[in-house]
């Protein structure tokens, strides 16, 4: 008998009905497990929590591991629009309890929430001390973690293959960084997400290893965090939203600064060379005077101006009135075996116990009163990160031994930064040499420990600087001509040094040897070539306080002043291992001269490149490559994209009052059109209204340019670079708002 055709097509519509229910359920499944934010989509998948980015996995996350055991299980127990709520089960703690009969399983919730930019990640079982993340490795690349050159003093930044210590130790560092010490628990991947274990607890981080990524830190609590973007700028956005803005600089702390490692001639000493660098017109911004200058144990521990440098009101009032420069001074919260604050920790340096409020209530005071109220207005800070002790008793006996270090550093930033904000308001500067992540509100910037003076410590340094861009602490600055070694140094290394030190986000500048060796390299020792470079390098530095101002004030929007080829370009492996060029800002390509050569390899990323110093010359790149380029001695290679703003002008006189008349503000837009129906702008902060935004934009619109602003607070030039007038700009006087527009020849 053959069946009806209807009977065919009720057993079709069964199966058809079967088949969409079963995927009706698999599509709930997929739902009930899976979050998506910030343009990445988070599953819950047979125990595993996998991270894909348009339909491609970016990170599997195979075990969380609490006192390095595996769960047992793990499930999903709740969700909701932004929450999944997983329930893990681990082994049970006979180990540790002694009880053989007791085989209870320990609980652990885990808790994955949609945070602004991506996921937070949190558990903290109250019996677990140890947090270990193990991940799938897909290939990805790191960056980030650590300023010292982890492992094997390499300089590239790619960490693929590595394993980072995260503890802010300067011991043990090898004999090519000294001190080098800025740590964070933070790095960014190849795939488009940075990752953020929120802790002060030391870590370990064993990145593509025995085919496995494993985060560890010596803390029972999970709190772990993934943002994502195209490239470092958009992730760190996310990042400083979590843990704060960075702090930016006023004027005088972005222009440069000088000092000596030991001023044996007092305040006579510092206003003769203060004198002397005016003669020479090199213009400076602030000085600073390193230890020692106080009273006490290492000339220092009674924090105040000692017989040489008495009467500090009236000298530093000179500096400040006759000279035009702010001041600043070292300290530490290392007193050198004193202990006459109340509670110290026990150890070779007696550090102050930054966790005690009548010990931080005096330091913060005696700062205030022997320094700040005598015009001191800023910081080089200190030690903190050098023959620390671990095992004395805190007054917060809440902090162990796992995170003193860490969160020490983190103390000793936000000390000095209340005390210095209590008297001046935002118009000071703080930068050290030891950092760790959450400290990025309360630091300026900063310094890369004590290089040696000759070419490897100047590779090795910026390679420092590299990596803390990564880490998201955007201003950064070298020892210009290196402290551990020779102070008079070789007149091409020291113009070098000059050049490179002048694209950092900090410049400061070491004019003479470590520990006053009797060998400076103060300017007028060396002939007149060493001068004019000295001084080009410095008046192009000061041409450049409103671009940097603005991107210091921006540093949550616009990234790290410093950006590494891989932080703008993370889809182009070529440029992982590059340390020895970057992005000043986001609109200028820089490759400084690190060795005895004039000429040097420059990689290009796609686009037209035009020379910084001669408009006229243009680089058309099709496909991302290298080139060698001519770099004479007086020359800094650099280089501006086209479609890019760049503000400059002349907005602080420093010293330069000394040989300039008093003259108003001006500000000079320089505009580079790109090809048609681009368009680009630049958020430029006025220091002269109220650090108001202001947006300055450029469009080109078939052959038409049009540059557009609010009214600015000083008189500026429009200067609009037309490929067709040979490097010449052409140029517009303004006042109050900005539209201007250009036909291209």
């Amino acid at each position: 008998m053959i069946p009806h055709p209807t009977l065919y097509a009720f057993a079709g519509c069964r199966v058809f009905l079967a088949a969409t229910a079963a995927f009706v359920s698999a599509l709930a499944a997929v739902a009930e497990t899976q979050l998506e934010n910030a343009g990445a989509a988070l599953d819950f998948e047979d125990s595993d929590i996998v991270v894909s980015k348009a339909g491609d996995p970016i990170l599997r996350l195979i075990s969380i591991r609490f006192d390095y055991h595996d769960p047992i299980s793990m499930r999903l127990v709740s969700r909701d629009e932004s929450s999944l709520i997983l329930e893990a089960l681990y082994p049970s703690a006979v180990e540790f309890n002694n009880d053989p009969n007791d085989q209870t399983p320990r609980p652990a919730t885990i808790e994955i929430r949609e945070v602004p930019g991506g996921f937070r990640i949190h558990s903290s079982p109250t019996w677990a001390d140890q947090c270990t993340l193990v991940l799938q490795d897909l290939g990805d690349h790191f960056f980030g973690l650590s300023e010292p050159l982890q492992p094997d003093n390499q300089k590239s930044p790619d960490l693929r293959g590595s394993s980072i210590r995260v503890e802010v130790a300067s011991e043990g560092q090898s004999i090519v960084e000294n001190y080098a010490s800025a740590m964070s628990s933070f790095y960014l991947s190849s795939f488009g997400y940075g990752a953020f274990f929120d802790t002060f607890a030391r870590g370990r981080y064993d990145l593509a290893v025995n085919g496995a990524n494993r985060i560890h830190h010596d803390t029972g609590e999970l709190d772990w965090y993934l943002f994502f973007g195209d490239d470092g700028v958009e992730v760190h956005r996310h990042y400083f939203a979590l843990i704060g803005d960075p702090k930016p600089l006023p004027l005088w702390g972005l222009g440069p600064v000088a000092w000596r490692d030991q001023n044996d001639g007092g305040s006579k000493e510092i206003l003769g060379d203060i004198s002397r660098m005016s003669d020479l017109r090199i213009p400076l911004t602030s000085w600073f005077v390193d230890r020692p200058y106080s009273d006490g144990h290492h000339a220092w521990s009674e924090m105040n101006f000692s017989k040489s440098f008495a009467h500090p009101k009236k000298w530093i009032q000179t500096i400040r009135e006759d000279f035009g420069l702010e001041f600043m001074t070292w300290t530490s919260t290392a007193m050198f075996g004193s202990e006459r604050f109340p509670k110290h920790l026990a150890g070779a340096f007696t550090y102050l116990d930054l966790s005690h409020p009548e010990t931080v209530e005096q330091f913060q005071s005696e700062l205030a009163k022997k320094q700040y109220a005598h015009g001191v207005k800023g910081h080089k800070m200190d030690r903190a990160d050098e023959v620390f002790p671990l095992y004395e008793h805190w007054h917060d006996r809440s902090i162990g031994p796992a995170e003193r270090r860490n969160r020490y550093v983190y103390l000793f930033t936000k000390v000095h930064h209340e005390a210095l904000q209590e008297a001046w308001g935002d118009d000071q500067v703080n930068f050290a040499r030891a950092g760790i992540h959450r400290a990025q509100p309360y630091l300026s910037a900063l310094w890369g420990g004590d290089p040696r003076s000759n070419w490897q410590g100047l590779q090795s340094n910026i390679a420092n600087g590299i990596r803390c861009s990564f880490m998201g602490f955007p201003v950064w600055g070298t020892d210009v001509g290196g402290y551990l070694g020779e102070g008079f140094i070789d007149e091409e290394l020291y113009i070098r040094w000059l050049q490179a030190g002048s694209v950092n986000g900090l410049f400061e500048i070491k004019l003479d040897g470590a520990g006053g060796d009797g060998e400076d390299r103060m300017p007028w020792r060396y002939g007149k070539r060493l001068q004019s470079a000295f001084r080009t390098v410095c008046e192009e530095r000061m041409s450049m306080l409103p671009y940097l101002y603005s991107i210091s004030h921006n540093a949550r929007e616009t990234g790290a002043v410093m950006q590494p080829m891989a932080y703008r370009h993370l889809d182009d492996p070529r440029t992982y291992a590059i340390w020895d060029q970057f992005y000043f800002g986001p609109n200028i390509l820089v490759a400084p001269v690190l060795e005895k050569a004039v000429k040097r390899s420059v990689y290009f990323p796609a686009g037209t490149w035009i020379d910084f110093d001669d408009p006229s010359q243009r680089l058309l790149i099709d496909t991302p490559q290298r080139i060698e380029v001519d770099a004479p001695l007086g020359k800094l290679p650099r280089w501006i994209k086209a479609n890019s703003i760049l503000v400059t002008g002349d907005v602080y006189q420093g010293n330069a009052k000394r040989w300039q008349d008093r003259r108003e503000p001006r500000l000079t837009i320089k505009a580079f059109p790109g090809i048609e129906g681009e368009s680009c702008l630049f958020e430029y902060i006025d220091p002269f209204d109220e650090n108001a935004k202001k947006r300055i934009t450029l469009e080109r619109s078939e052959n038409k340019v049009r540059v557009t602003a609010p009214s600015i607070a000083c008189p500026v030039t429009v200067e609009i670079y037309d490929p067709a007038e040979n490097g010449k700009p052409v140029a517009f006087s303004l006042e109050g708002p900005i539209d201007v527009s250009w036909e291209l020849r």
